[in-house]
């Protein structure tokens, strides 16, 4: 099999290859390059032409040869022939070399150079014979001979065709001219590589639109179509290559302006909305075709306002967040501060204490501020349709799956963020897979082995302790250390007691309403009940609160509302009745917490591991404890 190398010198002989010395030099001069893209062909004259299209089928891409095959050769080939040229000091160098003969003729084609204007320097009859083909190369040697010269220069072909004459022969080209014109060639190599990796990434770009694309030359022929055209017009691309553009898209105006550039057409039973432009620059002259089937076109931009809509977008900023509590201020200030980061973000806090507000309101301060806000609650998707939510699938990828695929919501918060609630609650095996789109912000979709780039910023949040899931074997470690970079905590709303009538005040407010509108006994209730439920709780009941106060004031009594508002009455009664009782158990802890911490030296971490649970735990049951006692 010929040499698969891109770039090749061919060089033709008549009787046997290296007879002219040509192989050694060019041999030197690939060495001297250090290439592995470059080789030596040698075949005889009359195979010229076959040899030269078997390197252009096994992948050369750039074939060098001597005047006259290069030209032969380059109405032949669709690859770049380059010329082996003669150089000026190449040609002074072999007359130097061959000085002790009277008589030198230079053999060329009529680009060699000539130095007959140069026979008196060397005192020598110097006399150039141009030919263009082997037959008028071996007739021009005869006549050399017959002229009594006694030496030649020129091409391998003429070297030996003067050795065949008994005449002397010496090439017109030396190592250093040889390294020049591989380096160019080179070079060339570079460019047409690049050329190509642009084309094949454009077709692949434009393969994978979902419009039909089609290029149409000046003479309205059909130069180029994508593989979405060639599925709208029911043909392969070479059926329709070259063809008339009028034969396949029939009654298309060519003759376009502002007002025509769309158009719609009927193709067989379907209509065809296209949109025409005309390109003519230095590159490019001709007519790029985008088309849509109109109902499908249609039925896409629906679909576009529907998604473009659904969570992708934030409705909080820092500015909505009220409290009066200095604790969750800092926490505020702190959010702020992380926001400027690009770092991944850990929210950790009870339900309802407005974990997703805060990571709005963070994406909102941030540089992302314009790119989409993607929300997605992991608790909230059943199992078996979370994985194909989270990244998305390709066509055909599973039973039911849509026709083009679909986008996952990860891959489409791309430039923006991805907020991951209640991330405790992810499955282990997907777990897994969001790992490596934090590590290498790379997605595969289902059904894909092509991965897309992701930039996005990661906010997790979680009411769950994911320390204590890790040990339990239901949260990998590595996801967590990868979440764990910032981490915020949201403290409850029970922790925040100047919080409770403020938020109150401003939740009644927005109905005309203010908490002296309301009896005492339920803004005494509202100030003793602990908020399981958070701020959530607080504004629902404080709707519920509202509809109850619209009944006759008659009803409103300590009975009713007891009855109506059970959270608020019997849980406290709960907590009235049982209170000895927690007050030993809450005391026998915290004395067990305290004694640890003096026998550590108030180390938390220590403390922690000498009673069995983790650092986030403790602090927590001592904030909680603590509050508790002040009630």
């Amino acid at each position: 099999m010929l040499n698969r190398k891109p770039i090749n010198i061919l060089v033709t002989y008549i009787k046997q290859p290296n007879v002219n010395g040509f192989r050694l030099l060019v041999e030197q001069a690939i060495a001297e390059i250090q290439s592995d893209q470059i080789d030596l062909v040698e075949c005889h004259i009359s195979d010229v032409e076959d040899v030269a299209k078997a390197l252009s089928k096994n992948g050369c891409q750039i074939l060098l040869c001597t005047g006259a095959t290069a030209s032969f050769l380059q109405k032949k080939l669709n690859i770049d022939v380059q010329t082996l040229r003669t150089g000026t000091f190449d040609v002074i160098h072999a007359i130097s070399n061959l000085k002790q003969y009277k008589r030198i003729a230079l053999m060329g084609s009529t680009s060699t150079v000539n130095l007959e204007n140069y026979a008196d320097i060397f005192a020598l009859d110097i006399k150039q014979f141009n030919y263009d083909s082997y037959l008028d190369a071996k007739k021009t040697v005869h006549l050399i001979k017959k002229q009594g010269f006694d030496a030649i220069i020129g091409s391998p072909i003429a070297v030996e065709l003067a050795l065949n004459e008994h005449l002397v022969g010496h090439l017109a080209i030396s190592v250093p001219s040889l390294k020049d014109l591989l380096q160019n060639a080179l070079r060339t190599l570079e460019k047409i590589r690049r050329e190509q990796n642009t084309i094949l990434r454009l077709t692949e770009i434009f393969n994978h639109l979902n419009e039909g694309i089609c290029f149409i030359s000046k003479q309205k022929n059909i130069s180029f179509i994508n593989q979405s055209m060639s599925a709208l017009i029911e043909k392969e691309p070479t059926d329709v290559l070259n063809k008339a553009a009028n034969e396949i898209f029939e009654g298309l105006d060519f003759d376009i302006d502002d007002e025509n550039a769309h158009q719609l057409i009927q193709f067989k039973k379907h209509k065809l909305a296209v949109y025409i432009s005309k390109l003519k620059n230095d590159h490019i002259n001709g007519y790029i075709l985008s088309v849509q089937e109109l109902n499908a076109l249609e039925h896409s931009n629906s679909q576009f306002r529907k998604v473009s809509s659904k969570n992708f977008s934030t409705r909080y900023t820092f500015e909505q967040i009220l409290s009066q509590d200095i604790n969750f201020k800092k926490t505020i200030d702190l959010a702020k501060a992380y926001a400027k980061t690009e770092s991944t973000i850990l929210i950790t806090g009870e339900s309802g204490t407005g974990k997703e507000v805060l990571a709005q309101s963070i994406h909102h301060h941030s540089r992302r501020t314009k790119a989409p806000f993607v929300a997605i609650n992991c608790a909230s998707f059943p199992e078996s349709l979370l994985e194909s939510e989270l990244f998305g699938y390709e066509e055909g990828a599973f039973t039911g799956a849509k026709k083009n695929g679909r986008i996952g919501l990860i891959e489409a918060a791309h430039n923006g963020t991805l907020f991951l609630d209640e991330i405790g609650d992810m499955p282990l095996h997907l777990q897994t897979r969001f790992l490596r789109v934090l590590q290498e912000r790379q997605i595969n979709r289902l059904g894909s082995v092509v991965s897309h780039s992701l930039d996005i910023r990661v906010i997790a949040a979680t009411h769950a302790d994911l320390e204590e899931l890790v040990k339990a074997g239901r949260f990998r470690a590595d996801l967590y250390y990868r979440l764990n970079i910032l981490r915020i905590f949201v403290p409850a709303l029970r922790q925040r007691k100047d919080d409770i009538l403020y938020l109150s005040n401003t939740f009644l407010a927005r109905q005309n309403k203010s908490i002296d509108d309301l009896p005492d006994i339920l803004v005494k209730a509202i100030k003793k009940y602990i908020w399981p439920g958070n701020i959530r709780e607080l504004e629902n009941m404080l709707e519920r609160i509202l509809v109850l106060l619209q009944l006759d004031r008659t009803l409103i009594q300590p009975e009713f509302l007891s009855q109506q508002l059970p959270e608020l009455f019997q849980l406290q009664e709960r907590q009235t009745e049982q209170s000895p009782l927690k007050d030993v158990k809450l005391n026998q802890e915290l004395s067990l917490i305290e004694e640890t911490l003096v026998d550590v030296g108030g180390d938390l971490d220590l403390a922690a591991k000498k009673l069995g649970v983790s650092r986030t735990t403790l602090w927590r049951r001592m904030k909680l404890m603590r509050s508790s006692f002040q009630k």
